[in-house]
């Protein structure tokens, strides 16, 4: 017997159909993801077994069960139960869709036990307090990695792991590690590391070179190609496998690296997180939000010269790199050195910071919200961390009585 408590969230990226299910199959709870197919055998068709990123499939939905086994076998092993939906239509599934193509549907509340009847004032409360212990996690959790890089590679790695997006920071961060920074700035001592060599450099290590989207004039990649091969510094490529399927060619890994190219060139003469902390350079008093925003978009869009104009780093981007990555490592600095005034400027930044894009989640999340909250929601940035970590924590685990058990702990709390 198989019972849906959960559906999961549909994937729009690789991987399986359906993300983070909670699935009861023959009374066992499990989580995980569903993939669905017209055939069972399009499992090996399609070389699911041999992706890993198939192996938290917990249900394979097969209209037809045309395979050799009773179980579909994932890519570590692991038998998935297959629940084959043809035996239970009992007319033409064209015939089915033609039927129930016009009929409405009533909408389920949109209303969540956390957000039903909140008070907006209270509400803000609670999202500022969630947002703040969000952004400890990442301070946390940069601080532990502080004790095996120091300040200039734990920024390559923070950067090159928030230009992966959500399909290639894995890949992105394993670079980072394999071609350290202080490595870069050696060489670019020693013996003169023009521009272009960087990029080969990074480029040829990530074996991206034969992938070079489009954009990229034959002549630039040839060029590239040719500094590479002939390079005297060692570097291999490493097989990072790149997840480059259904990505929009300004997502491209290739891409990204190439416009990060010009800022980390102009760092390696001093420091990479020398030149972040000259951001923070205006003291509480004197500091202006806006003229801070316009210097932070100065130095992360001075495009590379190989890129048109039109493909130089969003500020949205910008935007999500400095809230998720720069603010938090700047924090560990402050503190390690003790500088408060450092600490209160990245903590005003962090609290006034206006709203990043709506992602996936973000949507997901405004539904169970009133017009009015969804307001409030969208004002911050601080706000939209806070919906974050309420979703991880408890959303994704369909956790409701824990959001409860937050509520009543906050009223608790306020009220002493």
């Amino acid at each position: 017997s198989i019972k849906v408590l959960f559906p999961g969230r549909w994937n729009t990226g690789s991987g399986p159909d359906f993300k983070d299910a909670i699935i009861e199959i023959d009374g066992i709870v499990k989580r995980g993801d569903v993939e669905l197919e017209i055939d069972s055998f399009n499992w090996t068709l399609h070389e699911h077994d041999e992706n890993p990123a198939f192996n938290r499939v917990i249900l394979h939905v097969v209209y037809n069960h045309n395979g050799k086994y009773e179980n579909t076998i994932s890519e570590n092993g692991t038998p998935i139960d297959i629940l084959e939906i043809s035996r239970f239509l009992d007319r033409d599934i064209a015939k089915l869709l033609l039927k129930y193509s016009d009929k409405t549907y009533e909408e389920s509340s949109r209303y969540c036990t956390f957000f039903a009847d909140n008070d907006l004032n209270f509400l803000q409360s609670i999202l500022t307090k969630l947002g703040k212990e969000r952004f400890e996690n990442k301070v946390n959790r940069f601080k532990a990695e502080h004790y095996f890089a120091e300040f200039d590679q734990l920024l390559w790695q923070g950067l090159l792991e928030a230009l992966g997006y959500s399909k290639n920071k894995f890949q992105m961060l394993q670079l980072a590690l394999h071609l350290k920074i202080n490595k870069l700035s050696k060489i670019y001592h020693e013996a003169e590391l023009s521009e272009d060599e960087l990029i080969s450099l990074l480029l040829g290590t990530a074996d991206l070179l034969p992938d070079l989207p489009s954009i990229v004039p034959t002549e630039t990649k040839l060029k590239w190609q040719a500094i590479f091969s002939k390079q005297k510094h060692d570097f291999q490529p490493i097989k990072l496998e790149w997840k480059l399927f259904r990505i929009r060619p300004v997502n491209h890994p290739a891409l990204r690296i190439i416009q990060i190219s010009k800022f980390i060139f102009s760092s390696l003469e001093t420091s990479l997180f020398h030149n972040i902390l000259k951001l923070f350079s205006s003291s509480t008093k004197n500091f202006s939000l806006i003229s801070f925003r316009k210097k932070l978009y100065e130095y992360f869009q001075d495009t590379s010269d190989y890129l048109p104009e039109s493909l130089k780093l969003g500020k949205t981007r910008i935007d999500t790199i400095l809230i998720n990555i720069l603010l938090p490592i700047t924090m560990v600095y402050a503190r390690e050195k003790r500088f408060k005034l450092l600490e209160d400027t990245i903590y005003q930044i962090y609290q006034d910071y206006p709203r990043l894009p709506s992602n996936y989640i973000s949507k997901h999340m405004e539904r169970f919200m009133s017009d009015e909250q969804v307001k409030i929601f969208r004002k911050k940035a601080l706000y939209q961390q806070a919906i974050l970590k309420l979703y991880y924590s408890n959303c994704k685990y369909q956790a409701c009585n824990d959001c409860i058990d937050l509520y009543k702990q906050y009223i608790n709390e306020n009220a002493l």
